[in-house]
């Protein structure tokens, strides 16, 4: 396994874990403070499609990766 396959995993299970926050809020995670910034600054429904898209395009990235080497 090389290192860029390495990454791509990685991407993709941080895509997951924001997959997890912005659909089930945990409170633990949500009550974060750089959470709670982004909650108001952009609203609840702001923050999790911020969170949320920032992990799709990390996963995509990731998927991305492993294809191009042959993961």
């Amino acid at each position: 396994m090389t290192t860029v396959q390495v990454i791509g995993i990685g991407c993709i299970v941080y895509f997951v874990l924001c997959a997890i926050v912005a659909g089930f809020r945990p409170p633990m995670v949500w009550k974060i403070a750089k959470i709670q910034a982004f909650v108001s600054l952009l609203g609840e429904t702001g923050a999790r499609v911020l969170i949320g898209g920032v992990g799709v395009l990390t996963g995509a990235a990731g998927v991305a990766l492993l294809v191009a080497f042959g993961g």
